[in-house]
């Protein structure tokens, strides 16, 4: 959706996206850190995962994301815990004392899978993950089927299937209260002291989500033409038009910006790496 755009304001011929599957975006940002810096090469995906991996020690991880050079962010949005709506858990709580462990489906190590661990630890959940399910539709179904406990995702993802009774939200990732529903609980409610402290963390890289980056040492010229560039495709009244005509509003932050979240971030987060290589052990 974006690219076009992107080729509109940079006055490049032509903006080609790749697909590169696999390990929550890790393969795609290893390529992209062995890639020539010269601003021809460029990724989009959710910056979110690749701190996570990184400070969980994943053996996939052959990057820095600190190197990685920030063109833009083109969206963000609090992430949902939700459960399936037959099922006997109703509250954070209920999740607590099911009396076996919350059955957690996930699609592979990305910013979900350790959001939940980060959650599980901190709120004393005892957690089961199983995962190689195939995308958000795929633990959507299996939490609906009872396969599974609860997943999350974003709240725009589980609009439909909340609004059909098929699922109940229980617990928000976000600052605040997700407005659309304010008797659900923000995880940072629920918390304090050094468990505040790392679910805040979660909760900043969270707020980074999708953005455009490009490789370590990236040309100082390329980067201010393709952070203008960036910046002017996210602002273009038609693509915000397609973009809300798509159900994928855009909430752009510019470059500059989150070259500087992202030092701050992974700073502030080194107490969770205890949890996250936990939790990436667990599954091995």
């Amino acid at each position: 959706m974006i690219a076009p755009y992107i080729a509109r304001h940079s006055g490049a011929r032509d903006v080609r996206v790749r697909i590169m599957t696999g390990g929550g975006g890790i393969r795609g940002a290893n390529a992209l850190w062995f890639a020539e810096p010269d601003g021809r090469i460029i990724a989009f995906t959710s910056v979110t995962t690749l701190i996570l991996s990184q400070l969980a020690g994943s053996e996939a991880v052959r990057f820095d994301a600190t190197r990685f050079v920030y063109l833009g962010r083109a969206a963000t949005e609090p992430r949902v815990l939700t459960v399936g709506a037959t099922s006997n858990i109703a509250n954070v709580e209920d999740a607590r004392t099911l009396g076996r462990p919350f059955v957690f489906p996930s699609q592979g190590t990305d910013e979900d899978f350790y959001s939940m661990a980060v959650l599980a630890d901190v709120l004393g959940i005892p957690l089961k993950v199983i995962s190689g399910y195939d995308g958000n539709a795929d633990t959507a179904l299996a939490v609906i089927r009872g396969d599974g406990d609860g997943h999350i995702t974003g709240w725009s993802a589980s609009r439909a299937v909340i609004e059909a009774g098929d699922e109940m939200p229980i617990l928000t990732l976000g600052q605040d209260r997700y407005a659309p529903w304010p008797d659900i609980p923000s995880a940072l409610e629920l918390v304090d002291g050094a468990s505040r402290e790392a679910v805040q963390a979660i909760v900043n890289m969270l707020d980074m989500r999708r953005g455009f980056f490009g490789p370590p040492e990236l040309d100082s010229e390329a980067t201010a033409e393709l952070r203008a560039a960036i910046g002017a495709a996210l602002a273009d009244p038609q693509l915000v038009a397609e973009s809300v005509a798509q159900g994928l509003p855009l909430q752009p932050s510019p470059g500059e910006a989150e070259q500087i979240k992202i030092e701050q971030i992974t700073e502030a987060s080194q107490h969770l790496v205890p949890m996250l290589r936990a939790a990436l052990e667990a599954i091995r």
